[in-house]
């Protein structure tokens, strides 16, 4: 029988696994892959283009000039002048003290502190400071970046990447970073999110370290602007909720901004109460109406004003530099923005309590918490601020929008499993395109062009005044812009009058918004003064006195009515009242010293010179006006310095230069004088003065047909200036003609005889 073949027993090999693609994008990538050099990281690359597109946006701003409060912060702060000498007495003292004294400061010196070194380096340059302020911009942007990427345990970069480029591109942060004052706002977010970037670090990694650099970064966000407070909630939520923290890490995550808190309070309170800075700000209700409005009406335009915040996010337009009183109107129960702002919060809220409920760690909880967190220091539901509302206060809130498009996009490439390859440009879903491009277009488009409404004080009030003409301090302030920077620009004295006319109509339109508003009637008082329309410019001082009877911007300009009315003893005792009211009000002091010159008590000039000298050592017409009361003194040498110091503020000054002439002239220092004069009759031909005093110089150096041709121009210029006759008579007697000398003595004689009988 045949034999059954047995069957071969044969190993069995497993099936193949099919190699399914890595959905996750890499966080590296090379330029080069198969040529052997070193990697860049994927992270550094897109930094950059972060950074080089904040450049571009904003690289308009570097020709722009000083805007809004750069005058106090930076432009005339005076310990800010000193430059590096100043930093220390910048981070012991308060935040306005380099321009003014109030008593209810704060405590914000990192900004100034950068401004000292960047005066150090380049002088007054306001393009230096605009580049700073981009550069530090671009480091907000790519810390945010980084706390996304990490916040996503570095899985999804380009979806960090696109809610930090919406962050960048976004028009509403134009008012921060095209005004050089709001650094403070650049600086508190980026080491806000710096700290939160540190916290996020230890989480992962359980180091102490990371906790004491978080507290460090906080404590720096805290003097830079006090707006980071609201972090005492944003962190613990984040921690507990969103990366699933033990309460013992959350616990020492949230001390880090606590204890900075506490630090900062210390330390603010220390310095102010130095200084009797520290009393509580009375808010104006010109520029925060709901210091005076019921409990009903503050609650309900509260949620209307965080309606208006929420509605310039996502459509950033009208972007308006300024909302005081009448900006925003009262709202009511029938008020349609009300219910439509309830609305939208009433979603957003349901949206993330749905979404802390089902406990995502990427859910749109995490971005409304922060968002609602944030801006509610600055909605005036809970506290009141000095301000109704303000296109800054957005910078910090708006990160919450790049939060929920990071994790928006992330959502997709969950979904429809985007890969990436080692390509520069990974080719990204269609949709996220389609939606990220366009939107970064327009928002780069409406950013370079809101750009160009900062270039100056002047231009960005006219560009706003069309999108709210009913904000009362708007209409002030551009009138203000036009009396006191377009007035100083126009050197034709019919066109003056005619800017003066047009700003009187600005501030007096505000007066009728608003009739109570102390420093529009201040203005008007200070316009008309300069019109030498006195008997308006005292009402309006007045009036001023009335609503706000401390206001010494009044009270200083009413000593001026005062002073250019010939009242030199009331002038005198308003400038003193002015003085009592406020010590370091310098323009007081320098008008004490210009009434007395007038009265012609020369000590009481030098006096009140040498104590304005401490708050305006340079100032031109100061030394002008002490060296001619040194003239008067006869103190000629002290004279002439001082003359010599406005020659170095102003070389063309035809006036210093015709008294230090004057100066010499009187040491009989004849050839000096003439040189001084000429010097002076160069830049102002029809100098009157100049060619008297040229023609003694030129009698007394005996050059007679000198002196005899410049007082003949000086009377063709003033018919009236027979002073000199004498002086040509000598000459023509000096050089022989006598016929001549005798009629020119004869035409002195009968003027002289007429000048007594009249």
């Amino acid at each position: 029988m045949a034999k059954k073949n047995k069957p071969i027993n044969r190993p069995q090999t497993p099936p193949i696994p099919t190699a399914k693609p890595n959905t996750r994008p890499a966080t590296t990538a090379n330029y080069e892959p198969n040529s052997g050099k070193r990697a860049i990281p994927l992270f550094a690359v897109l930094s950059l283009i972060l950074s080089a597109v904040c450049m571009v946006l904003y690289f308009n701003t570097l020709q722009h000039g000083f805007v809004l409060d750069d005058l106090i912060m930076v432009q005339k702060n005076s310990i800010v002048a000193k430059g590096f000498e100043g930093i220390m007495e910048l981070l012991t003292t308060p935040h306005m003290r380099g321009y003014l004294v109030i008593p209810n400061d704060t405590y914000r010196p990192l900004s100034l502190v950068m401004f000292a070194i960047e005066r150090g380096l380049f002088g007054v340059s306001p393009m230096a400071h605009h580049f700073f302020n981009i550069v530090v911009y671009a480091l907000c942007c790519i810390t945010l970046f980084k706390f996304l990427h990490r916040f996503m345990e570095e899985k999804y970069i380009w979806a960090a990447f696109a809610g930090a480029m919406l962050f960048a591109v976004h028009p509403v942060h134009t008012d921060v970073v095209a005004n050089i004052k709001s650094r403070d706002e650049l600086l508190c977010f980026l080491f806000a999110f710096w700290g939160l970037n540190r916290v996020l670090n230890y989480l992962n990694t359980g180091k102490m370290t990371s906790v004491l650099q978080a507290m460090l970064l906080f404590y720096l966000s805290f003097i830079s602007k006090e707006n980071v407070i609201s972090y005492v909630g944003v962190v613990p939520f984040m921690c507990y909720f969103f990366k699933k923290a033990s309460v013992q890490q959350t616990l020492f995550a949230s001390g880090s901004i606590v204890v900075a808190a506490v630090v900062f309070i210390i330390v603010r309170k220390v310095v102010l109460d130095a200084y009797d800075a520290d009393s509580s700000k009375e808010i104006e209700f010109i520029d925060n109406a709901l210091v005076k409005a019921n409990f009903m009406e503050r609650l309900l335009t509260s949620v209307v004003i965080s309606g208006k915040y929420l509605q310039l996010l996502f459509v950033p337009y009208p972007l308006v530099c300024n909302y005081s009183y009448n900006a925003i109107p009262m709202a009511s129960l029938t008020d349609v923005r009300f219910w439509v702002s309830f609305s939208m919060y009433s979603g957003l809220i349901y949206v993330a309590v749905q979404g802390l409920r089902q406990k995502l760690a990427y859910s749109y909880a995490l971005p409304i918490g922060f968002f609602l967190m944030t801006i509610a220091l600055f909605n005036n539901m809970f506290i009141l601020i000095g301000a109704e509302m303000g296109e800054r206060f957005l910078f910090i809130p708006s990160a919450g929008v790049g939060m929920a498009l990071a994790f928006f996009v992330k959502q997709l490439i969950d979904k429809h499993e985007i890969r990436l390859g080692n390509d520069f440009m990974p080719a990204l879903n269609n949709k996220v395109a389609y939606l990220l491009l366009p939107l970064c277009v327009v928002f780069s488009t409406l950013t370079i062009a809101r750009n160009k409404d900062w270039a100056d004080n002047l231009t960005l009030y006219k560009a706003d005044l069309p999108k709210s003409p009913n904000d009362c301090r708007l209409q002030y302030y551009i009138g203000t812009a036009m009396a006191e920077e377009l007035y100083v620009k126009e050197t034709d004295e019919q066109k003056r009058r005619a800017i003066d006319s047009e700003a009187l109509g600005y501030i007096r339109k505000a007066i009728s918004m608003y009739p109570h508003f102390a420093e529009a009637n201040a203005e008007c008082g200070r316009i008309y003064d300069r019109l030498r329309m006195f008997d308006s410019a005292e009402y309006y001082d007045k009036q001023a006195l009335l609503l706000n009877p401390k206001h010494s911007v009044a009270m200083n300009n009413l000593g001026s009515v005062y002073l250019e009315s010939g009242k030199y003893k009331e002038a005198i005792e308003t400038f003193r009242q002015t003085l009592a009211m406020d010590t370091n009000m310098h323009l007081a002091y320098f008008n004490l010293a210009r009434t007395y010159l007038q009265m012609k008590a020369y000590d009481s000039v030098a006096y009140y010179y040498h104590v304005f000298f401490r708050y305006e050592p340079d100032n031109p017409d100061a030394h002008q006006e002490l060296g001619m009361a040194y003239y008067f003194m006869g103190n000629g040498d002290s004279a002439a310095v001082h003359f010599r110091h406005v020659l170095k503020v102003r070389p063309e000054d035809a006036n210093a230069i015709n008294n230090l002439g004057a100066v010499y002239l009187n040491k009989k220092m004849y050839k000096e004088a003439i040189e001084q004069f000429g010097k002076s009759l160069k830049l102002n031909p029809n100098y009157v003065n100049a060619y008297s005093n040229i023609g003694r110089a030129y009698y007394f150096n005996h050059q007679y047909n000198e002196a005899i041709n410049a007082f003949s121009t000086e009377m063709k210029l003033d018919p009236k200036a027979y002073n000199n006759i004498p002086y040509i008579a000598l000459s023509y007697q000096a050089l022989g003609n006598m016929a001549e000398a005798k009629r020119i003595e004869a035409i002195a004689q009968q003027y002289f005889r007429d000048f007594k009988l009249n």
